[in-house]
């Protein structure tokens, strides 16, 4: 059995499990992300004799929540507490079937710098070409496109997503045209443009109508709401 570290490892505080938790949405993003072909640990070192604390896809080594922390986690462990090294360069190692494994880790510390956890991916490389594309790939029939805008500046976002929705709202017969204007800033406004600084400026020239005509609907949608 592996002994705590008595003196290394702090009391840990709510705050450092806070911290933990919040890296389990993480954890499920990456999870989804590359389906079944990875494994994503995320480990507390707060009890290193069941260091695994939340996990997607144990199959891949037969591990779960409760598990020890293996020999390679622990080293890094040591690593960042003698060295202050952080994370660990990709590295290649073998599950129990023999599958290989393309892994990284790195480490998670608290608001002092103190190291508390450690999040691994490990990337079953064995996966059959076959099934890694259809985790890659859109599923067949899916012809619908959500296409994210790789803004290179904040009004570069905002001019673009007014132009896109505006094209949408003007195609769109339901609409009738005394209403597509306040179609138009409904829309920007659940995407959260109006968060935006400068947004509603630029939302009113990129329209070719005054900031009053969009205060007086986000009012409106707000008293709705």
């Amino acid at each position: 059995m592996i002994k705590k570290l008595n003196t290394k490892v702090h009391q840990y505080t709510q705050s450092d499990k806070l911290i933990l938790e919040n890296y389990k949405n993480i954890v499920d993003a990456i999870g989804q992300l590359l389906g079944s072909s990875c494994e994503v640990v995320l480990h507390s070192f707060e009890d290193l004799n069941s260091s695994v604390i939340y996990i997607h896809n144990g199959k891949k080594t037969g591990r779960s929540v409760g598990s020890p922390v293996t020999d390679k986690a622990l080293k890094i462990f040591t690593d960042c507490i003698d060295n202050g090294t952080d994370f660990a360069d990709v590295y290649f190692t073998k599950n129990k079937q023999n599958h290989t494994m393309r892994s990284t880790s790195t480490i998670i510390k608290n608001t002092k710098g103190q190291p508390i956890g450690m999040l691994c991916i490990n990337l079953d490389i064995s996966t059959p070409f076959d099934e890694m594309m259809s985790i890659l790939l859109p599923p067949q029939g899916n012809t619908h496109d959500d296409n994210e805008h790789f803004a290179i500046n904040v009004e570069d976002l905002i001019i673009s997503n007014t132009l896109k929705v505006k094209e949408e709202v003007f195609a769109d017969n339901s609409v009738s045209t005394r209403l597509k204007i306040k179609e138009i800033i409904h829309i920007l406004n659940t995407q959260g443009i109006f968060q935006l600084r400068d947004a509603v400026a630029k939302v009113a020239d990129t329209l070719n109508i005054s900031k009053d005509v969009i205060y007086l609907h986000l009012r409106s949608f707000k008293k709705s709401n």
